[in-house]
């Protein structure tokens, strides 16, 4: 069985909850992932909630969250994951494996160094973030400069800020060694990035970094909280993915039900389903070859309901869709404009919404 990738899902569910709120989907389906956005789409009025993934590993990490929500109060919960201290996780972990389907069972009891260091820390992204943050931390700026930045009030400061610690051949050259395609080849397999250049995700991550301190506060960025601190923003009122607040929660709990996790391919699960009004596919079609760009893309069409909304991210580059989807998709420039200025997880350059008829 492949590994965890992502313990945490690196986009910002406030643009799905807002596409949400306009839309009002009853059946979704989402790129499973950490289970972030999945779990905080678990709203009352929602029917269905498909999380699928392609690895079992990512699934089974899914399940094993669904399970301890299920059980754990909020603070029982976080403490569990890892996000606040504890020392009886195995304990817990114990009490949540009769409830896990067997194929995730069969995978938590192979790993439970991770359970015992906190199910949302265990991913190859986690642990590469914890080298970054720590690099940059003690090598280059210390937490008083970071602390500083969350504190700017006006994106104003912001832009004064970055001139000021941002700007310098230090700060360049540091990011571009720690980003680069050989110091991520560390942490991930050489498929993820057999079309990227040695300093491609380095550039990208500093325009990135620019936009975001440039257009928006960066107080409540818990992306950038968790690469420099591996920590949410609790004091933030979206400080931490909605499932994990104290309203998002109880609200998930209640809706718990209404999740189906599904390690299988988009390809294997969308033929088996239909009247979906929402497909919610992070960046799948980054990584997708074309056969499967042309198949995922049949699939949904073939699953849509009417008037159905599509949303996909878009990374490093944007690789073209076949044109009998791409004649029905009416994308919508404004919210996908819209929804890319609201997305603060600095990975994704475009964030495409459209509708289907």
């Amino acid at each position: 069985m492949a590994e965890i990738y992502f313990a945490q899902i690196r986009e910002d569910s406030r643009v799905e909850r807002t596409l949400a709120d306009l839309y009002r989907p009853a059946t979704v389906v989402t790129i499973g992932s950490g289970g972030c956005t999945s779990l905080s789409l678990l709203q009352d009025d929602v029917k269905c909630v498909y999380a699928v993934d392609a690895n079992p590993a990512q699934a089974a990490l899914i399940e094993c969250k669904t399970a301890a929500i299920s059980t754990l109060s909020r603070e029982q919960y976080l403490a569990f994951i890892g996000e606040t201290e504890t020392d009886d996780r195995l304990e817990t972990y114990r009490r949540l494996a009769p409830l896990l389907p067997d194929y995730a069972r069969e995978y938590w009891d192979r790993h439970l160094p991770d359970v015992e260091h906190g199910i949302n820390q265990c991913g190859a992204t986690e642990r590469f973030y914890r080298f970054i943050g720590r690099n940059i931390r003690y090598n280059l700026y210390g937490d008083d400069i970071w602390h500083a930045l969350f504190a700017c009030k006006t994106v104003e400061e912001q832009i004064a800020f970055h001139q000021k610690y941002f700007t310098s051949e230090i700060w360049n050259t540091a990011v571009r060694l720690l980003l680069s395609k050989t110091t991520h080849l560390q942490f991930f397999p050489a498929f993820m990035f057999a079309h990227a250049n040695e300093n491609d995700f380095g550039a990208f991550f500093a325009a990135m970094f620019t936009r975001e301190l440039h257009t928006k506060p960066v107080r409540d960025n818990y992306f950038l909280s968790q690469l420099l601190f591996s920590t949410y923003l609790f004091d933030q009122p979206e400080g931490v993915p909605y499932y994990l607040s104290e309203t998002g929660y109880e609200r998930v709990k209640r809706n718990l039900h209404k999740l189906v996790v599904v390690p299988a391919t988009l390809q294997q699960v969308l033929p088996e389903l239909q009247d979906v009004d929402a497909f919610y596919l992070s960046n799948v079609f980054d990584w997708a070859s074309e056969k499967d760009r042309a198949s995922i893309c049949m699939g949904i069409l073939q699953a849509a309901s009417a008037g159905a909304v599509v949303l996909y991210r878009n990374m490093l580059s944007r690789h073209p869709l076949p044109s009998f989807f791409t004649e029905q998709l009416r994308v919508d420039e404004v919210r996908s404009a819209e929804m890319t200025a609201l997305e603060r997880s600095m990975m994704y350059q475009q964030i495409t919404i459209g509708e289907l008829p």
